[in-house]
């Protein structure tokens, strides 16, 4: 073998290793599914998050906008010694002015817009209230909306002036707001906040009642509000704010400070003694396809658990409307540390052993066994202080809620599931919501979200639909598995039937049938195309009716892969292509196959009473020959590839819902190459392709259509018998 010979040849192998129409068929993969999810108002940052969607199998998501309408409205109304349905409230109420209100219900009203981050959108103001544009947190919105109908704000906000605004956040779990009323002479400054009710009522020295007397607060009227906030919560499903305020009738410390910061401090420091002038209930209904959603993501596998900064009830409460909670008994932190029993005597030093004991501890309880009680809801101030035993149970749990949670208390959340190897995605809209966004796997926003929340995620739900995670979920599924068919579409090619032909001529003497340039016009035309078109591919079942893979286990490719690619189709396509060869050579040159096989330095001139040129034209004529056979064989391998498990007849490519009609494309494409690079005569000059003779255009059309046979014999077998040992190497 001369020295260009070998370089020729090795150059061959080289491009037979790497399938030059992998990369491009990746790259188009995920940006046609990225467009895919585009039109389902899915915005994807990074195409590789479309792959990892896929293996999704915990979704921590919020509950007011994302699981809710994020359209909060008022529907129960309490003082100390009574409550009420707001409509009734409204009802009475029709004054044109703060001052003609009832007393009691002009507190209610000023803690209401006064403690208030939201404004009205001044376009919409000729709408009716429910419908006006309202700029602000859902919370907010709801209560500008109540004071709205319970009194025009335009005049009330004339009468008042708000020195200082302490905005709510999830730690303190209350806002503040420092006013004076102008109609006073003295103008002297009172406070007016709005919170959790466990967070204020221990705040709170006095209470208002219905007639607006102010009574001292006791344990009877303290035992009263806690238990009208659980049952509002428990029954209605109500987020419970608590509103408040103070008056000072001698020394005001907040009259005379200008400076903001000193306002802020002392404003600060006397919150206390506060006075509740009223509950306020407020229900935000589910969307309307939450349900649906989670139960495909159920039937798919996927856990979804609801980490949110509500009251637990609230929460459980939303939860059991949404399906995420399903069961009819509910676990809490009790339930938890009741499996936990370790004796504390007894140092554990084996975190592994740890974690068994808490499995065995659940699983061997008959009557608090997961398959009776999958739900749990714990909340936030219960996470402190659990250990990993603790986490071990709670990621067993089906169905999880997580109340009145920190941000931080979220990042964790998110941690502790990812160290047990579950695949988080992560749903939120505000700036609390960014560090475990950036832990999770997915971070998800929402479209009506903070931009903060926007930038740390992967994906962004335009549209604020719950449902679109469930197709990008989907697609990111679909991806994985066409992935895999365009890779056992290319593999048998690019690999096998195109790296014998080098071996055979390195250890067995055979010319060597297929060109360098042939093999590029495989790698980069001809099977681009038919990689193309399996990207399309619809799926064989419903995705969403199976568990999420697992990455660690399951890979793009794996020894089983490899078996059908190159054991078995790689096998036939490989004996077809040497078989029109040496079928070529015998009936163009009159050569035996017995006189190919160990030729090594003997194919030259005069080599079977042949000239070299004879010879040379023998082989770039077989060569195309061989080149011809292996296309053909690759229509019936993408075929074949359409599906893993089902009868190609089954994924019609003509009608029906998993129709494919490019495949009729990719057909003629490679047709129309394989006839330009071998009939025309520069390309047979320039890189020794030879003219086809039409026989050999047809001949290898039975070996297409056994392989189809074989194919469908094997995944009869699969089908019919799933445990055999067939159905176990089947990829």
């Amino acid at each position: 073998m001369s020295v260009s010979d070998a370089l020729a040849n090795g150059v061959g192998v080289l491009v037979t290793f790497v399938p030059g129409s992998l990369p491009i068929s990746l790259i188009l993969a995920m940006t046609m599914v990225a467009k895919r999810m585009q039109r389902y108002k899915l915005l994807v940052k990074n195409l590789t998050t479309v792959e990892t969607l896929g293996t999704v199998t915990v979704i921590c998501c919020e509950k007011t906008g994302t699981v809710t309408q994020r359209r909060m409205v008022p529907t129960r109304i309490g003082f100390g010694d009574t409550e009420m349905e707001f409509d009734n409230l409204v009802s009475t109420c029709e004054a044109a002015t703060v001052d003609a209100l009832d007393v009691a219900v002009r507190r209610v009203h000023e803690t209401a817009f006064l403690c208030n981050a939201a404004r009205f959108d001044p376009t919409s103001m000729h709408l009716p209230i429910n419908g006006r544009v309202v700029l602000g947190d859902a919370t907010d919105c709801a209560l500008l909306r109540m004071a709205e109908h319970l009194c025009p704000l335009q005049p009330a906000r004339r009468q008042y002036n708000t020195l200082l605004t302490v905005p709510f956040n999830l730690r303190r779990r209350w806002m503040l707001a420092v006013c004076t009323d102008r109609t006073q002479s003295a103008q002297s400054p009172f406070m007016v906040a709005k919170g959790a009710p466990e967070t204020l009522l221990p705040k709170c020295t006095q209470v208002q009642m219905q007639n607006g007397e102010i009574v001292p607060m006791d344990h009877t009227r303290r035992s009263r509000i806690e238990e009208m906030q659980h049952r509002w919560a428990a029954q209605y499903g109500c987020r419970v704010l608590l509103l408040c305020r103070r008056e000072y009738t001698e020394s005001n410390p907040l009259s005379g400070i200008a400076d903001s910061a000193e306002l802020y401090a002392v404003a600060c420091q006397n919150m206390c003694e506060l006075c509740v002038v009223g509950l306020v209930g407020l229900v935000d209904p589910p969307r309307d396809e939450i349900l649906d959603s989670v139960g495909k993501f159920r039937g798919a596998g996927i856990r979804v658990f609801m980490v949110t900064g509500d009251y637990a009830p609230t929460a459980a409460f939303v939860a059991r409307q949404c399906g995420i909670i399903t069961s009819t008994t509910v676990d809490g932190i009790d339930e938890i540390n009741a499996r936990v029993t370790v004796n504390k005597s007894e140092k554990r030093t084996d975190d592994i052993a740890c974690r068994s004991t808490a499995r065995s501890l659940l699983v061997s309880d008959s009557e608090h066994t997961l398959a009776n009680r999958s739900s749990l809801v714990v909340s936030g101030p219960d996470l402190h202080g659990l250990g990993a035993v603790h986490w071990d149970i709670i990621a067993l749990y089906d169905e999880c809620v997580f109340a009145r949670i920190t941000p931080e208390q979220k990042l964790q959340v998110v941690e502790e599931m990812r160290g047990r190897k579950h695949i988080v995605a992560v749903t939120g809209d505000e700036v609390n919501d960014v560090p475990a966004m950036r832990a999770a796997h997915v971070g998800v926003a929402m479209g009506n979200g903070t931009q903060v929340a926007k930038a740390a995620s992967n994906v962004v739900l335009l549209d604020n639909n719950f449902s679109s995670l469930v197709v990008a979920i989907e697609c990111g599924r679909l991806l994985f598995i066409n992935l895999k068919k365009v890779i056992v579409y290319l593999l048998p090619m690019t690999n096998l039937s195109e790296i014998m032909p080098s071996l055979f001529n390195v250890v067995l003497g055979l010319p060597i049938p297929l060109s360098t340039f042939l093999m590029l016009v495989i790698n980069t035309i001809t099977d681009v195309w038919a990689s193309v078109v399996l990207i399309h591919e619809e799926p064989e079942t419903d995705l969403m009716l199976h568990p999420p893979r697992n990455p660690s286990k399951d890979g793009l490719v794996d020894v089983r892969f490899f078996i059908q690619a190159y054991g078995f189709v790689g096998l036939v396509q490989t004996i077809t292509g040497h078989t029109m060869f040496f079928l070529c050579l015998y009936l163009r040159g009159g050569i035996h196959p017995r006189d190919v096989f160990l030729a090594f330095n003997k194919w030259t001139d005069g080599y079977l009473s042949k000239s070299k040129a004879e010879l040379t034209e023998l082989v770039s004529v077989s060569g195309s020959v061989h080149f011809m056979a292996l296309v053909v064989m690759q229509w019936a391998n993408m075929f074949v590839a359409r599906t893993r498990v089902q009868s190609v007849f089954r994924q019609n490519p003509f009608w029906g819902p998993r129709r494919n009609p490019l495949l009729l494309v990719a057909v003629p494409i490679a047709v129309s190459v394989s006839l330009i690079v071998n009939e025309f005569q520069w390309f047979n000059s320039v890189f020794l392709t030879g003219k086809i003779p039409v026989e050999f255009f047809f001949l290898p059309i039975p070996f297409a259509f056994l392989l189809v046979g074989l194919e469908e014999l094997r995944k009869l077998v699969v089908r019919r018998y799933p445990n055999a040992g067939l159905a176990r190497i089947a990829w």
